[in-house]
């Protein structure tokens, strides 16, 4: 199935229907905010070009129902397996907390930027214990290239906390990312600045060869929406000097001449093992990842939703003060378009390698 991409002006006039809606500038750009779900759903380097963010095709509906599946930049809490799963002894059961996603986000006065704020109940499964007043934050401030590329751009630094009353919970927040996949002809790729030595990790069956490599200096995993699998990278497989921690290469849809390129920056990610928090769900007693990819196609057999992919960090992991565990963490998401090579180039100094990367 082609994948269609809203235009700016499609989107902003779907979006402000049932939500409210803030739009920032940029040199030629433009980003677009959400309050529901306090999501960055339009990530536009050109104001006429294409949206660098998966949006489900069914946004107003989605929207209308306020349901968490509506793509762009969102706010995650993890163990997954705890918070998700009704059953998380067997990863069965598995949902989207409402009041974690999309929550009841308030629009907080900024001079600088913008900033949502969420108070929500959460359950946690495994020990059937629900936590009321937790807090969610997220605070976006629009950002020049930190690469000074001529390349056109757009950015966002943004913030991210989760706050909940307990002192003994193990929990953090983590960035998702959706990006489009233009499908098997041309898929996209997700590139990790990694050590020669690094061990992928599968959080659900075995990620085929074909799919994913380990390079000298990065890992590549292949997104077309076509075989659902996610990747983990392990805090110590990863080149924590390089604040970039994934990149994600494409042509873009409706002009596949024309190419893109979406990267996250953080140095607010786990460093150890001790420091990650989501359990792989193929073997819960297996290293876990700081970082994380998905390939998949959310049952578009059967419902006709769009493939996409997703990229994710995991923020710092919550440390106790006074009566609360709170994660905060902040990151960068940086997207450009440009002539193929020229974003080859641009992969290469993003990711610290010496020769350009390949792609699938």
């Amino acid at each position: 199935m082609p994948y269609t991409n809203f235009s700016f002006e499609k989107l902003k006039t779907i979006a402000e229907k049932y939500t409210d809606v803030t739009v920032k500038e940029t040199a030629r750009g433009l980003l677009l905010f959400i309050q529901q779900g306090a999501k960055l759903l339009g990530l536009f380097p050109d104001a006429k070009g294409d949206n660098l963010l998966w949006v489900n095709k069914d946004l107003e509906l989605l929207l209308e129902k306020e349901q968490a599946m509506v793509g762009g930049e969102r706010l995650w809490i993890s163990p997954e397996r705890n918070f998700y799963y009704e059953n998380p002894r067997d990863f069965l059961g598995y949902h989207y907390p409402s009041e974690i996603d999309p929550g009841h986000y308030k629009h907080v006065k900024n001079e600088t930027g913008i900033v949502y704020k969420n108070t929500f109940s959460l359950l946690e499964y495994d020990q059937n214990k629900l936590f009321d007043d937790c807090i969610e934050e997220r605070w976006f401030t629009p950002i020049n290239d930190p690469f000074n590329t001529s390349l056109t751009y757009a950015g966002v630094s943004i913030t991210d906390l989760v706050s909940i009353i307990d002192t003994k919970i193990e929990m953090c927040a983590w960035s998702i990312t959706q990006v489009y996949t233009c499908g098997p002809e041309a898929p996209g790729t997700a590139l990790f600045p990694t050590k020669p030595t690094c061990k992928p990790i599968s959080y659900f069956d075995p990620i085929p060869a074909n799919r994913i490599d380990v390079h000298e200096n990065y890992t590549r995993f292949k997104i077309d929406g076509r075989h659902s699998c996610k990747l983990g990278i392990r805090p110590e497989d990863i080149n924590l000097e390089n604040p970039c921690k994934a990149v994600y290469i494409s042509p873009t849809p409706s002009n596949r001449s024309i190419w893109e390129c979406v990267i996250k920056r953080s140095n607010n990610i786990p460093a150890t093992q001790k420091e990650c928090v989501d359990m792989v769900k193929s073997d819960p007693n297996s290293p876990k990842g700081a970082v994380q990819a998905f390939n998949t196609d959310h049952g578009s057999k059967e419902t006709a939703v769009l493939p996409c992919g997703e990229m994710g960090l995991q923020l710092t992991k919550g440390t106790v003060k006074v009566d609360k565990t709170t994660s905060k963490g902040k990151h960068e998401l940086l997207g450009y378009i440009g002539k193929k090579q020229e974003i080859l180039e641009l992969a290469k100094t993003a990711l610290q390698i010496n020769s350009t990367p390949k792609l699938f």
